[in-house]
């Protein structure tokens, strides 16, 4: 039921990663990036076309795309991402972030990830389609749904508020967090349904505390969480983005592990939630019980202390190792450091025939900690 597409371009050698691993009708792909770097309007249309030529080769196509996750790196990249993305999915279109990252791979000024269901494209339902622009603000596919990184250019009425910078990302986050639930019941989930999320900071307002809302929210169902500081969202630097997957009924069938860090209970999340025959892993860092930071600023060991807790926790929901199906890799620093860390992960999950993305960040959560880990795990058993 696995099995793998490879291209031969420049991450799957880097990184010992496939470009689309599959299993059974999952698609994920790995970040895929411009065979020529270019201007960011020509590394848009590679990639998307690179994301449609792979897919073509799984027995699939666009429609049975769930999410894309475009990153970009200068400051028309996210207009050249939603120019070409419009142009190529129809709408009702996809669950769609677009993201400012300050490095990406290979120098590259574009990159995109894509998940999809092969099949599902006749059976999927849309929330709130984003007319001509070829994205919904959530997607279902039976009892599965995503929904697109949202933020306050999606909030109707409450715009970053100018009466003092924290008090007004406190309104920005409440609003975004009201539209998720929004997507997530327009879609025929409940805010307890959700199993794993990943929140995007833009770096002025890294370090802020969270309101209320954004910890109740979490409250309702404790899944997995990735918190990560990024240069913009992609939404006229809007300072707050969040995304999320649910399955219908995990709140009563989703199985949980933690790994006795305090930052997870006061933070209402888990390590990592199982439900069915996927294992969603929160972004992971090398910080262990006791808040200690193993391996402080270093890169190939953080990597290395990571893929050990992220495989404990694969294990204990009682998959296999070779059940990893996709990291995404966040990483402090320049060039240098991506290429380091990049060689970690070869190091120790290549060729086990999963995608993988890295992404190099601004910050982290602490100056200390400068690799942060998702992951994904399916199951290929029956």
């Amino acid at each position: 039921m696995r099995s793998s597409i490879t291209t031969g371009d420049h991450l799957e050698t880097v990184l010992g990663s496939v470009t689309l691993a599959t299993v059974g009708d999952r698609l994920f792909s790995s970040g895929l990036i411009p065979a020529q770097r270019g201007s960011a309007d020509s590394e848009a249309r590679q990639v998307y076309q690179a994301a449609a030529g792979v897919l073509h080769r799984a027995g699939s196509s666009l429609a049975d795309v769930v999410r894309v996750r475009g990153w970009f790196s200068d400051g028309v990249g996210a207009n050249a991402i939603r120019a070409t993305h419009a142009a190529l999915f129809d709408d009702p279109g996809p669950a769609l972030s677009v993201i400012g990252a300050p490095n990406l791979p290979n120098g590259v000024k574009v990159m995109l990830e894509i998940e999809g269901l092969r099949g599902c494209g006749p059976g999927l339902q849309h929330f709130k389609p984003a007319d001509g622009r070829g994205w919904s603000h959530a997607v279902r596919s039976g009892d599965e749904v995503w929904v697109s990184g949202l933020t306050s250019a999606h909030v109707e009425g409450s715009p970053r508020s100018d009466d003092g910078a924290e008090r007004g990302y406190g309104k920005t986050v409440t609003g975004v967090m009201q539209a998720v639930s929004s997507a997530l019941t327009g879609a025929g989930v409940e805010p307890s349904d959700v199993v794993a999320t990943r929140h995007f900071m833009a770096r002025d307002v890294h370090g802020w505390a969270f309101p209320p809302a954004k910890l109740e929210f979490m409250s309702r169902s404790t899944p997995t969480s990735a918190g990560i500081t990024v240069d913009r969202t992609g939404d006229e630097d809007a300072p707050f983005m969040f995304e999320c997957e649910a399955v219908s009924g995990a709140s009563g069938r989703a199985t949980r592990v933690w790994s006795g860090r305090t930052f997870e209970s006061e933070n209402n999340y888990c390590r990592a939630v199982r439900v069915g025959d996927v294992v969603y892993v929160a972004g992971t860092t090398s910080i262990v019980p006791g808040e200690i930071v193993r391996h402080p600023y270093e890169v190939a060991g953080q990597v290395e202390d990571i893929l050990e807790t992220i495989r404990w926790a694969i294990e204990e929901h009682g998959f296999a190792w070779s059940d990893l199906v996709r990291t995404r890799t966040y990483i402090v620093g320049g060039p240098d450091r991506l290429n380091e860390g990049q060689e970690a992960l070869r190091g120790i999950v290549g060729g086990m025939e999963a995608a993988a993305a890295v992404i190099g960040v601004p910050v982290l959560g602490r100056p200390e900690v400068v690799v942060e880990i998702e992951a994904t795990a399916v199951s290929d058993s029956g």
